[in-house]
C-alpha cells in the first residue's frame, strides 16, 4: 500500500508539472530576439529613418537628385550626371520604400487596428501620413506604381500598378481624412520613437496639410485636377499649414554612425561630388549669402568655382578637387538634418497659389517670406537678409522664373524635389535666360538630351512582376524610358 501511495503521489506531481509547463509552453519557446509583436514606436522610427536615408544618401540624392537639379557635379564618376544609372541602386530605392518603410507603417496600422488603445487613432493617422509621403516620392520618380493592394496587406512584388493621377487623388484624400482624425487631446507615439516631431500631434497635423499643398501644386497644370487642387489647397490652409521653421519636418541625425547624416558618412571615405557650375554661377550673380554655407571655396585660390555639369569621366578627372568648390561643411555635417518638407517651401507654394488664382493675397509677400525662411534656417546673418531680398525683387509677369529660382535655391540638398520642380515649372533665370544646361559631354541615354523626366522601373520588377510591369509600360506610353513624361509635366 505504501508503494502504491508513493506512486500515486509521484504521478499527481508529474501531472501537475506537465500541466503547469504546458500553460507556459508558448512563453518558454519564444525567441526573445525575435518577438511575435513589435512596439509601434520602434516601427515608426525605423520607417522614418529608412525613408530619409533612402532619399538622402549618396546614390538617390547625390548621384540622382543633386545631379538632375544641377546642384552638384561629379568629381570622378560622372556617368550618373550623364544619365547612365546603376540598376542595383534603382532596385534598392524601390525596395527600401516598399519592403522597408511602407511595410513598417502598415504593421503599425495593423497592430493598432487589432487591439485599440487611447493613442491608436493618432498612431494610425501618423503612419498613414508617412505612407503618403513615401508613395508621393515613388509616384514622382516612376509615374504609375503599385498602390491599391499595399493599403491592406502588401502583396509586393506581385502587385498591379495604378495610374499616377488616381494615386494623386487618393493621396490628397488620405491626408485630408487623417489630418481630421488627429486629436491633440489623445496620446501619440513616445517622443523617443518619433524623430520628426517627438509625438507632437499638432505638428503632424500641420505636416499633413503642408504636404497636401505640395501634392496639389504638383498637379496644378492638369485640367482634370483643377477643382480638386483648389479645394485641397484652401482646405489645407484652413486646417493649418507650416507657419515657421519650427514646424519643419526633419530627421535629426546625430554625431556618430550609424545614425549620422548618410552623406556625411559617405564623404569620409571618398569625395565624389563637387558644386555644379549652374548653381554657383547663379548664386554669384545675385550675391546670394547662402553660397558660403552651401559651398566651400576652392583651396587653390579661395574663390567659389563650380564644375561644368556632365563632363565625361576623362575630362572631369583632369580638374583637381583643389581647383573647384566642394559642398560646404555645414550641409555635409554629421548632424545636418534630412528634410521631408520645410516652411520655406510652403511659402513659395502659397505665392504660386496666389498667381494661379487659387487663393487670394499677395504673392510677393509669400515669396519674400519663403526667402526669409530659407535664409534664417541656413543661419544667414540677420543684417544680410533684407538687402538680399531687395536685390531679388518679385515680378508677377515672370512669376514662374522668380518663384522657381528662389524655391530651387531654398531646396538645396533636397535633390529629388529640386529635380521635380525643375520639370514642373520649367523655370529660367528671372531675366528669361536659360539657367540649366545639357550635360557638357552629352547624355549617355539615347532618349534623353537635357534631363530625364522620370526613372525607369527597377529591373527586379521586369523579372518578378513582369505581367504587371508590362501593363504599366503600356499605360505610360509603351516604353519604359527616362524620357517618358509625368502626367503633371505638361510644358
Amino acid at each position: 500500500m505504501k508503494t502504491i501511495f508513493k506512486q500515486l503521489c509521484f504521478l499527481s506531481v508529474l501531472i501537475l508539472l506537465i500541466t503547469s509547463c504546458t500553460k507556459k509552453f508558448d512563453e518558454i519557446n519564444q525567441d526573445p530576439n525575435n518577438p511575435k509583436t513589435t512596439d509601434p514606436g520602434y516601427l515608426l522610427v525605423s520607417a522614418e529613418k529608412k525613408a530619409i536615408d533612402n532619399i538622402w544618401n549618396e546614390w538617390n540624392n547625390g548621384r540622382t537628385g543633386m545631379h538632375y537639379a544641377q546642384y552638384w557635379s561629379a568629381t570622378t564618376y560622372s556617368n550618373e550626371s550623364r544619365y547612365q544609372i546603376r540598376e542595383n541602386q534603382n532596385n534598392t530605392f524601390w525596395n527600401i520604400l516598399y519592403a522597408g518603410s511602407i511595410k513598417d507603417l502598415n504593421e503599425i496600422i495593423k497592430i493598432n487596428t487589432e487591439k485599440s488603445f487611447d493613442y491608436s487613432p493618432n498612431q494610425i493617422a501618423i503612419a498613414e501620413i508617412m505612407k503618403v509621403w513615401a508613395y508621393h516620392m515613388l509616384v514622382d520618380v516612376y509615374e504609375d506604381i503599385p498602390y491599391k493592394l499595399s493599403q491592406g496587406g502588401l502583396d509586393w512584388p506581385n502587385s498591379p500598378y495604378d495610374k499616377a493621377i488616381t494615386i494623386y487623388t487618393d493621396l490628397l484624400k488620405t491626408l485630408s481624412d487623417q489630418a481630421a482624425k488627429l486629436d491633440p487631446s489623445k496620446g501619440s507615439f513616445p517622443a523617443k520613437t518619433d524623430i520628426i516631431y517627438n509625438g507632437d500631434v499638432n505638428k503632424w497635423k500641420r505636416f499633413a496639410n503642408s504636404l497636401r499643398l505640395r501634392i496639389a501644386m504638383r498637379v496644378s497644370d492638369v485640367p482634370a485636377m483643377q477643382t480638386l487642387v483648389s479645394q485641397a489647397v484652401n482646405d489645407a490652409i484652413t486646417s493649418g499649414v507650416f507657419t515657421s521653421n519650427a514646424d519643419n519636418a526633419l530627421f535629426r541625425y546625430v554625431e556618430a554612425p550609424p545614425n549620422n547624416n548618410t552623406l556625411n558618412e559617405a564623404y569620409k571615405s571618398r569625395i565624389d561630388f563637387c558644386m555644379c557650375k549652374t548653381i554657383v554661377d547663379y548664386m554669384l550673380d545675385i550675391n546670394d549669402p547662402r553660397l558660403p554655407i552651401y559651398a566651400a571655396p576652392a583651396k587653390d585660390n579661395g574663390r567659389y568655382i563650380g564644375k561644368a555639369y556632365g563632363l565625361n569621366q576623362q575630362n572631369g578627372e583632369t580638374i583637381p578637387n583643389s581647383a573647384i568648390s566642394l559642398p560646404g561643411s555645414a550641409v555635409m555635417d554629421a548632424k545636418a538634418p534630412g528634410v521631408y518638407m520645410d516652411y520655406a517651401e510652403v511659402e513659395f507654394i502659397l505665392a504660386e497659389a496666389v498667381e494661379r488664382k487659387i487663393i487670394s493675397g499677395s504673392a510677393e509677400d509669400h515669396y519674400k517670406k519663403g526667402i526669409r525662411a530659407s535664409l534664417e534656417d541656413r543661419g544667414v546673418a540677420t543684417a544680410d537678409i533684407d538687402p538680399y531680398i531687395a536685390g531679388v525683387p518679385y515680378n508677377g509677369g515672370q512669376w514662374k522664373n522668380v518663384i522657381g529660382t528662389q524655391k530651387w535655391l531654398a531646396m538645396y540638398m533636397q535633390g529629388l524635389e529640386g529635380w521635380f520642380e525643375r520639370l514642373r515649372l520649367d523655370f529660367k533665370k528671372p531675366n528669361g535666360q536659360d539657367l540649366f544646361v545639357a550635360p557638357v559631354d552629352g547624355s549617355l541615354d539615347r532618349e534623353v538630351t537635357v534631363v530625364p523626366t522620370r526613372m525607369t522601373y527597377p529591373v527586379d520588377e521586369q523579372q518578378l512582376n513582369k505581367s504587371n510591369y508590362d501593363k504599366a509600360v503600356q499605360s505610360i506610353g509603351g516604353k519604359d524610358s527616362k524620357a517618358a513624361k509625368h502626367f503633371w509635366d505638361l510644358y
